[in-house]
């Protein structure tokens, strides 16, 4: 059951970002992260939000690396010099073209967004760790107690955590406009499932 549902939520992640840029244009991820950004300073704060602005920032590389098919450095007359201009040219049309400036856009909402969370992460650690130490503690406890453990809830948990963290990366790359307070909902699903699956996780010796 784990494995279908992780294999089920990685297929259909996976095909929707590669249909997402097709569907839409760059413009409309763009405007989306200028949405968020006001959204987020009036629920937020401007303080906030310009620090969620800056985790971006800080996240996105230094430099853009040259395509690994475009070849920059210039060989030596003859044959080279002839076909070298030629790729680049193939090159800088297939990377230049409508859907791989909205797939740049994807990334820059998803680095938005993921920034967000990671802004946000601080807060939320303390009920993670919580969740995730009392649940251990728990199984200990009916390992003791002869309380016994239920393999169909874990396997349920696990799912469901599965699930709700590829809503958490869907979440990211969706060009609509999100409830502000689905990123932390999401998180807080995730420490409640792990808590629950781990109170009753059985190991077979």
């Amino acid at each position: 059951m784990i494995r279908i549902v992780t294999i089920c939520s990685l297929v259909s992640l996976l095909m929707l970002v590669l249909y997402l840029p097709a569907a839409k244009p760059a413009g409309v991820f763009i405007s989306q992260v200028r949405i968020e950004h006001a959204l987020l300073s009036e629920f937020w704060g401007q303080d906030h939000a310009m620090a969620m602005l800056a985790k971006m920032l800080d996240l996105q590389p230094d430099s853009t690396p040259s395509p690994p098919l475009i070849p920059i450095a210039q060989g030596p007359a003859g044959k080279n010099a002839k076909v070298l201009p030629e790729v680049a040219a193939v090159g800088n049309r297939l990377l230049n073209n409508e859907y791989f400036r909205s797939l740049n856009a994807l990334l820059i909402q998803a680095t938005y967004r993921a920034a967000v969370v990671l802004y946000l992460l601080p807060g939320l650690l303390p009920f993670l760790v919580a969740a995730v130490v009392d649940g251990v503690v728990r199984r200990s406890v009916k390992g003791k107690d002869f309380s016994g453990h239920n393999p169909e809830v874990f396997a349920a948990c696990v799912s469901g955590a599965i699930v709700a963290c590829c809503c958490l990366v869907i979440a990211c790359v969706l060009p609509i406009q999100l409830p502000v307070a689905l990123m932390p909902a999401l998180l807080f699903c995730c420490g409640a499932l792990a808590n629950i699956g781990l109170a009753n996780y059985h190991k077979r010796l």
